[in-house]
């Protein structure tokens, strides 16, 4: 009877330690997110097969049958936000083939979804995590707007871009993707995708493996797209603050979109904080980019944003490129001067045994930088 009761207890002190990215994202939904405005898209978590359906060459509606993705849909942070993550259905081994990803969650205070999304595919990955819509639900359709990342019309005006989320059942759904360029007088609906549920729950892999959507690392092979992999793995330690005081602290990073960005989880279990940052770099832009956001009520996504990254690089704040509207245009701004920022973070160091980086602040430009918390963690 003591032997197979310290067995047991080995065994289970094993399985504490063998996390998977379910524990990591935080998957199951807190009280403080069970509110009906945040549930609105719980309709799309589970595992789904898409049939993307472009326009016939002739005629009036979408082909029957088109190419095939295969979702992953999750809540994270939570229960804060939902995230998505696409491939091919069918792949095809040793070829790069393209990936899909969206976070979105519901702004309290604006009363709407904000969706941001990166889908990289060959021969260029874009825009890194940039590409943003925003909008709400009504009558049990969520229709979503963003001004397009590049494209105007000659007058000037912007071409709009609207998903639709329609005739939601308990296993199908249809997304439409739809552009005008006259302001909505007039709609050209240029996808239709008919999603079908092969599971309603999603199982995640530990979390030293890469998370659905990574597959032989095909696309985004290039040098400037390596910066940043020192940070794969799982780490512990403390988060610091001003006066001194320690907390402990976990980050676990690890491979998405086939090699085209990295997912990192930051996590402080004392005081029951979570964040999630997706890396990328975009060659259109030539900057690297971190979309960041936490489980912290009343808090939105931020994006930072370095020309070079890795050890010793600042990452700055710059809100300017956060979505406001369907029609006010935000990548403009991607390219901005951030020596005023006023938030950065600092990688101190990046290596094989440890990780350092501190949140500095300041009220204004010309201001010192003051620290607002230093994460120092080892590799487990």
């Amino acid at each position: 009877m003591l032997l197979e009761f310290l067995i047991a207890t080995i065994l289970t002190a094993q399985s504490d330690d063998v996390r998977d990215w379910d524990d990591v994202l935080g998957t199951r939904i807190t009280e403080s997110w069970e509110t009906p405005p945040h549930r609105q898209y719980d309709f799309w978590v589970g595992e789904w097969d898409a049939n993307w359906r472009p326009r016939q060459e002739e005629g009036l509606d979408h082909v029957e049958d088109g190419n095939h993705t295969h979702q992953f849909v999750v809540p994270v942070l939570d229960g804060k936000a939902i995230m998505e993550l696409a491939m091919p259905r069918d792949l095809t081994p040793g070829q790069a083939q393209g990936r899909g990803f969206s976070l979105r969650y519901y702004d309290e205070q604006n009363e709407r979804w904000i969706m941001a999304q990166h889908w990289p595919g060959p021969p260029s990955d874009g825009f890194a995590f940039l590409d943003q819509l925003t909008g709400t639900e009504r009558f049990g359709r969520i229709m979503v707007y963003s001004p397009d990342l590049r494209r105007t019309t000659p007058d000037g005006d912007p071409q709009i871009r609207r998903y639709t989320f329609s005739d939601i059942r308990e296993d199908a759904f249809r997304w439409d993707g739809a552009n005008t360029v006259d302001r909505g007088n007039n709609w050209f609906t240029w996808m239709a995708v008919d999603f079908r549920e092969i599971d309603p729950d999603v199982d995640l892999p530990a979390a030293d493996q890469p998370l659905p959507g990574y597959n032989e690392g095909l696309l985004c092979t290039d040098s400037a797209h390596r910066a940043m992999d020192g940070l794969i793995g799982t780490w512990s330690g403390s988060a610091i603050s001003p006066d001194g005081s320690e907390e402990t602290a976990h980050i676990t990073a690890g491979r998405m979109l086939d090699g085209c960005g990295l997912i990192v989880a930051f996590e402080r279990p004392q005081s029951g904080y979570r964040s999630l940052t997706f890396w990328s770099w975009s060659p259109q832009i030539e900057r690297w980019f971190a979309l960041y956001l936490n489980n912290q009520p009343g808090q939105g996504h931020r994006y930072y944003s370095a020309q070079t990254a890795g050890e010793g690089i600042a990452f700055h704040l710059n809100p300017a490129v956060n979505i406001v509207d369907a029609e006010t245009p935000y990548l403009i701004h991607a390219q901005d001067d951030l020596s005023g920022s006023l938030q950065r973070i600092r990688w101190l160091e990046i290596s094989d045994d440890g990780l350092t980086f501190r949140i500095d602040t300041r009220g204004a430009a010309d201001d010192d930088w003051q620290m607002r918390r230093e994460y120092s963690v080892e590799r487990n």
